[in-house]
């Protein structure tokens, strides 16, 4: 598979995802988090956006989202995410395994899929992901495979203040398994909502120390 190839034009959409402001409906907000979602044009399901004010600088923040060193110490909702792959400085294959969420009702998932990073002018931080075959972690029964569509991260400076940043995650995932797309709807925008939560508390826990 050729991944740089592939990750030339994921950015290209992640990049319209973040711009696009059509379609979108505010699904959950609490806590100065906002979700959004309109239907995917990707696969049969939805696309979400989700929006935070962080009072971090920007190019602080950005490593703390993707980097395992950091994720496995804030992200509940993994039990583990690790790099399996360098492709080079900015492209990488990632692993992550779930813990069972929605009261049950989902049960652990396992996603492997490419990561790349790009820098806009602006200060635009972005990942741009999408799950990718490895052959190094083929499916395997012990769980269910998940696929993440293009999917990322974003963060950017707020204009007139560059000591805190706007953060955007753009999500689309199909969990696989028979679950019905209603169960899927009913689960996502608070699973985001936490993820971001439990980002903004391991911001706050580390920030004296390693941010």
């Amino acid at each position: 598979m050729d991944y740089k190839k592939l990750s030339e034009g994921l950015s290209i959409k992640i990049f319209s995802y973040l711009h696009d402001p059509v379609g979108w409906k505010v699904v959950k907000s609490a806590k100065q988090i906002s979700v959004s979602s309109r239907p995917s044009t990707d696969f049969p399901g939805t696309l979400y956006r989700a929006e935070a004010l962080v009072e971090v600088p920007a190019p602080k923040l950005f490593p703390f989202i993707f980097r395992a060193e950091y994720r496995n110490k804030w992200d509940r909702a993994v039990q583990s995410y690790k790099l399996v792959d360098t492709i080079d400085q900015d492209t990488f294959v990632y692993q992550s395994i779930t813990h069972s969420y929605g009261l049950g009702l989902v049960t652990p998932r396992d996603f492997v899929y490419l990561l790349h990073v790009k820098t806009y002018d602006g200060d635009l931080l972005t990942t741009n992901s999408v799950s990718v075959d490895h052959p190094a972690f083929p499916p395997t029964p012990k769980y269910v495979r998940g696929t993440n569509y293009p999917s990322g991260y974003a963060c950017c400076p707020i204009p007139g203040n560059p000591e805190h940043s706007k953060f955007v995650a753009i999500v689309q995932v199909d969990l696989g398994g028979k679950l019905m797309p209603s169960v899927i709807d009913s689960v996502m925008p608070m699973s985001i909502m936490n993820m971001i939560m439990d980002f903004k508390a391991g911001i706050k826990s580390l920030k004296g120390n390693t941010l």
